[in-house]
């Protein structure tokens, strides 16, 4: 290997390192990164492909291994609920309904009002208030 080879796999190592050093905990209320308590952070869905599908998939739980439950596009706002891993539990209204979501706790998997709500990856969500 010659040193320009090393330097580089070095570097590379170094950023993927810090990456996983960045990683957030397994598992956190986003409120409690912010200011606020459950789902109190809005996010925006940011940064989806122009020649991509067009849309965030929502899922059933935090991965792709869970079934999608609804689609999202670019400027989307929803309410930020739980974090993890590189996951979040999102909570927002039906289109055009004008009704706000008032979660009572920030584990969307015991929710049964009437916002809709899944799971999306941060990669894709800005956090714009909380």
């Amino acid at each position: 290997m010659n040193r320009t080879m090393s330097v580089c796999l070095g570097g590379a190592m170094a950023l993927l390192a810090a990456a996983a050093a960045a990683e957030p905990p397994a598992s956190t209320p986003v409120g409690d990164i912010g200011a606020g308590g459950a789902c109190e952070s809005i996010g925006e869905v940011v940064g989806l492909k122009a020649g991509g599908d067009g849309f965030l998939a929502v899922r059933e739980g935090p991965g792709t291994g869970h079934a999608p439950v609804d689609r999202l596009g670019s400027g989307r706002r929803v309410r930020l609920c739980r974090s993890e891993g590189r996951w979040v539990s999102v909570m927002y209204p039906p289109p055009g309904s004008g009704m706000r979501c008032e979660p009572e706790s920030a584990d969307i998997r015991r929710y049964r009002g009437p916002c809709n709500s899944g799971w999306v990856h941060w990669n894709w969500i800005r956090i714009v208030a909380g």
